[in-house]
Protein backbone atom coordinates (compact mmCIF):
# COMPACT_ATOMS: atom_id res chain seq x y z
CA UNK A 1 0.00 0.00 0.00
CA UNK A 2 1.37 3.57 -0.54
CA UNK A 3 1.27 5.79 2.42
CA UNK A 4 3.02 8.30 0.34
CA UNK A 5 1.21 11.89 0.90
CA UNK A 6 0.10 13.81 -2.32
CA UNK A 7 0.12 17.66 -2.97
CA UNK A 8 -3.02 17.90 -2.34
CA UNK A 9 -3.23 15.30 0.76
CA UNK A 10 -1.00 18.24 2.56
CA UNK A 11 -2.78 21.00 1.10
CA UNK A 12 -5.95 19.98 3.30
CA UNK A 13 -3.94 19.39 6.21
CA UNK A 14 -2.10 22.89 6.14
CA UNK A 15 -5.77 24.44 5.71
CA UNK A 16 -6.90 22.31 8.85
CA UNK A 17 -4.10 24.01 11.01
CA UNK A 18 -5.22 27.59 10.28
CA UNK A 19 -7.71 29.19 13.21
CA UNK A 20 -11.17 28.59 12.77
CA UNK A 21 -13.58 30.65 10.78
CA UNK A 22 -15.16 32.10 7.89
CA UNK A 23 -11.91 34.24 7.10
CA UNK A 24 -10.31 31.82 4.99
CA UNK A 25 -11.14 31.36 1.42
CA UNK A 26 -11.25 28.82 0.23
CA UNK A 27 -11.31 29.77 -4.24
CA UNK A 28 -8.21 27.76 -5.91
CA UNK A 29 -7.27 31.22 -7.21
CA UNK A 30 -7.01 33.07 -3.83
CA UNK A 31 -4.04 34.30 -2.09
CA UNK A 32 -4.13 31.70 0.82
CA UNK A 33 -5.01 28.69 -1.21
CA UNK A 34 -1.89 29.91 -3.80
CA UNK A 35 0.31 29.86 -0.62
CA UNK A 36 -0.83 26.90 0.79
CA UNK A 37 -0.81 24.81 -2.34
CA UNK A 38 2.90 26.17 -2.98
CA UNK A 39 4.20 25.02 0.64
CA UNK A 40 2.28 21.52 -0.16
CA UNK A 41 3.81 20.91 -3.22
CA UNK A 42 6.82 21.07 -1.41
CA UNK A 43 5.82 18.79 1.02
CA UNK A 44 4.83 16.03 -1.07
CA UNK A 45 7.90 16.57 -3.23
CA UNK A 46 10.38 16.07 0.29
CA UNK A 47 7.49 13.16 1.25
CA UNK A 48 8.73 11.08 -2.03
CA UNK A 49 12.07 11.73 -1.72
CA UNK A 50 11.84 10.06 1.35
CA UNK A 51 10.09 7.45 -0.37
CA UNK A 52 13.08 7.05 -2.60
CA UNK A 53 15.23 6.84 0.40
CA UNK A 54 13.61 3.40 1.31
CA UNK A 55 14.60 2.33 -1.81
CA UNK A 56 18.17 3.36 -1.44
CA UNK A 57 18.70 1.25 1.43
CA UNK A 58 18.33 -2.00 -1.12
CA UNK A 59 21.39 -2.50 -2.99
CA UNK A 60 19.26 -4.35 -5.90
CA UNK A 61 17.22 -1.19 -6.45
CA UNK A 62 19.61 1.73 -4.91
CA UNK A 63 20.22 4.72 -7.88
CA UNK A 64 21.52 7.49 -6.16
CA UNK A 65 23.67 6.08 -3.15
CA UNK A 66 24.61 3.37 -5.31
CA UNK A 67 28.06 4.42 -5.57
CA UNK A 68 28.23 4.89 -1.83
CA UNK A 69 26.93 1.19 -1.60
CA UNK A 70 30.09 0.16 -3.93
CA UNK A 71 32.49 1.71 -1.83
CA UNK A 72 31.07 0.28 1.73
CA UNK A 73 31.95 -3.19 -0.21
CA UNK A 74 35.15 -2.14 -1.79
CA UNK A 75 33.96 -2.13 -4.75
CA UNK A 76 34.37 -1.78 -7.62
CA UNK A 77 37.26 -4.24 -7.33
CA UNK A 78 40.79 -4.61 -8.74
CA UNK A 79 38.56 -7.06 -11.02
CA UNK A 80 35.98 -4.91 -12.12
CA UNK A 81 37.00 -4.17 -16.16
CA UNK A 82 37.18 -0.63 -17.40
CA UNK A 83 33.80 -0.96 -19.14
CA UNK A 84 31.65 -3.00 -16.67
CA UNK A 85 28.26 -2.29 -17.15
CA UNK A 86 26.03 -1.17 -14.85
CA UNK A 87 24.09 -4.24 -14.66
CA UNK A 88 27.89 -6.53 -13.75
CA UNK A 89 28.16 -4.03 -11.20
CA UNK A 90 25.04 -4.25 -9.41
CA UNK A 91 25.54 -8.20 -9.72
CA UNK A 92 28.96 -8.09 -8.41
CA UNK A 93 27.37 -5.56 -5.47
CA UNK A 94 24.34 -7.94 -4.67
CA UNK A 95 27.32 -10.97 -4.85
CA UNK A 96 29.50 -8.91 -2.08
CA UNK A 97 26.60 -8.55 0.14
CA UNK A 98 25.08 -11.40 0.43
CA UNK A 99 28.16 -13.68 0.25
CA UNK A 100 28.97 -15.03 3.77
CA UNK A 101 32.09 -15.58 3.34
CA UNK A 102 33.83 -18.96 4.27
CA UNK A 103 36.57 -21.54 2.88
CA UNK A 104 33.92 -23.99 1.46
CA UNK A 105 33.28 -25.22 -1.91
CA UNK A 106 29.60 -23.79 -1.34
CA UNK A 107 30.94 -20.47 -0.86
CA UNK A 108 32.66 -20.08 -4.37
CA UNK A 109 29.52 -21.66 -6.04
CA UNK A 110 27.32 -18.69 -4.35
CA UNK A 111 29.86 -16.39 -5.30
CA UNK A 112 29.85 -17.00 -8.69
CA UNK A 113 25.90 -17.64 -9.02
CA UNK A 114 26.01 -13.74 -7.38
CA UNK A 115 28.21 -12.90 -10.42
CA UNK A 116 25.48 -14.63 -12.54
CA UNK A 117 27.58 -17.79 -13.09
CA UNK A 118 25.60 -20.94 -12.50
CA UNK A 119 26.40 -24.59 -12.23
CA UNK A 120 30.14 -24.72 -11.93
CA UNK A 121 31.95 -27.41 -10.43
CA UNK A 122 34.87 -27.12 -7.24
CA UNK A 123 36.55 -30.10 -7.17
CA UNK A 124 38.75 -30.31 -3.68
CA UNK A 125 41.76 -32.31 -4.58
CA UNK A 126 43.91 -34.45 -2.13
CA UNK A 127 47.42 -36.00 -2.02
CA UNK A 128 47.80 -38.93 -3.15
CA UNK A 129 48.19 -42.13 -0.66
CA UNK A 130 48.85 -45.73 -0.64
CA UNK A 131 46.91 -46.75 2.83
CA UNK A 132 43.56 -48.45 2.68
CA UNK A 133 42.38 -46.98 5.73
CA UNK A 134 43.06 -43.15 7.45
CA UNK A 135 41.64 -41.19 10.46
CA UNK A 136 39.49 -39.17 8.08
CA UNK A 137 38.09 -42.57 6.33
CA UNK A 138 39.61 -41.46 3.16
CA UNK A 139 40.76 -44.39 1.34
CA UNK A 140 44.06 -44.24 -0.75
CA UNK A 141 44.91 -43.62 -4.92
CA UNK A 142 43.52 -46.44 -6.71
CA UNK A 143 44.81 -46.80 -10.49
CA UNK A 144 44.66 -44.19 -12.89
CA UNK A 145 44.98 -41.74 -9.77
CA UNK A 146 46.80 -38.82 -10.47
CA UNK A 147 50.13 -38.86 -8.21
CA UNK A 148 50.10 -35.55 -6.41
CA UNK A 149 52.19 -34.24 -3.72
CA UNK A 150 51.60 -32.70 -0.42
CA UNK A 151 50.58 -29.06 -1.69
CA UNK A 152 47.40 -31.13 -3.35
CA UNK A 153 45.68 -30.78 -0.07
CA UNK A 154 45.91 -27.32 -0.47
CA UNK A 155 44.42 -27.11 -4.04
CA UNK A 156 40.54 -26.51 -5.43
CA UNK A 157 39.93 -27.05 -8.77
CA UNK A 158 37.18 -24.63 -10.34
CA UNK A 159 35.30 -25.86 -13.22
CA UNK A 160 33.33 -22.68 -15.16
CA UNK A 161 30.82 -23.34 -17.93
CA UNK A 162 32.67 -22.25 -21.29
CA UNK A 163 30.96 -19.09 -22.96
CA UNK A 164 29.20 -17.94 -20.69
CA UNK A 165 26.99 -14.48 -22.05
CA UNK A 166 25.96 -11.69 -20.22
CA UNK A 167 22.82 -10.00 -20.91
CA UNK A 168 21.92 -6.60 -20.63
CA UNK A 169 19.14 -5.42 -18.58
CA UNK A 170 16.67 -3.00 -19.83
CA UNK A 171 16.45 -0.81 -16.58
CA UNK A 172 20.06 -1.37 -15.55
CA UNK A 173 21.77 -0.35 -19.09
CA UNK A 174 23.43 3.22 -19.75
CA UNK A 175 24.44 4.92 -22.83
CA UNK A 176 27.65 3.23 -24.01
CA UNK A 177 26.61 -0.73 -22.39
CA UNK A 178 27.26 -4.03 -24.29
CA UNK A 179 24.33 -5.10 -24.89
CA UNK A 180 25.70 -8.76 -24.55
CA UNK A 181 29.44 -9.41 -23.04
CA UNK A 182 31.66 -12.18 -23.19
CA UNK A 183 34.75 -13.45 -21.11
CA UNK A 184 35.30 -15.43 -17.96
CA UNK A 185 38.25 -12.90 -16.52
CA UNK A 186 35.79 -11.37 -14.23
CA UNK A 187 34.99 -14.39 -12.49
CA UNK A 188 38.39 -16.19 -12.56
CA UNK A 189 40.05 -12.75 -10.35
CA UNK A 190 36.88 -12.61 -8.12
CA UNK A 191 38.03 -16.40 -7.21
CA UNK A 192 41.15 -15.50 -6.48
CA UNK A 193 40.80 -12.65 -4.64
CA UNK A 194 38.53 -14.46 -1.86
CA UNK A 195 40.31 -17.39 -1.86
CA UNK A 196 42.40 -17.48 1.10
CA UNK A 197 46.29 -16.80 0.81
CA UNK A 198 47.20 -20.70 1.45
CA UNK A 199 44.54 -22.10 -1.26
CA UNK A 200 46.08 -23.18 -4.52
CA UNK A 201 43.25 -22.34 -7.48
CA UNK A 202 43.06 -23.48 -10.88
CA UNK A 203 40.12 -22.38 -12.76
CA UNK A 204 39.14 -24.89 -15.88
CA UNK A 205 35.92 -24.59 -18.29
CA UNK A 206 33.73 -27.27 -18.58
CA UNK A 207 33.22 -27.73 -22.85
CA UNK A 208 29.67 -27.66 -22.96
Amino acid sequence: MDLNLTAQDYRGLLFSLLPPGMVWPVEPESNVQRLLDGSAQEFARVDSRVADMLLEADPRRALYLFEEWEASYGLPGDCAPADQSMSDRRAALVGRVVSQGGMRAADYIELAAGLGYENIEVIELREATVEVNTATGHAGAVIGDDINGSDWDSTWRVLLPNGVVRESVVDEAQIGDPLRSWGDELIECALREAAPSWLILQVGYIEE
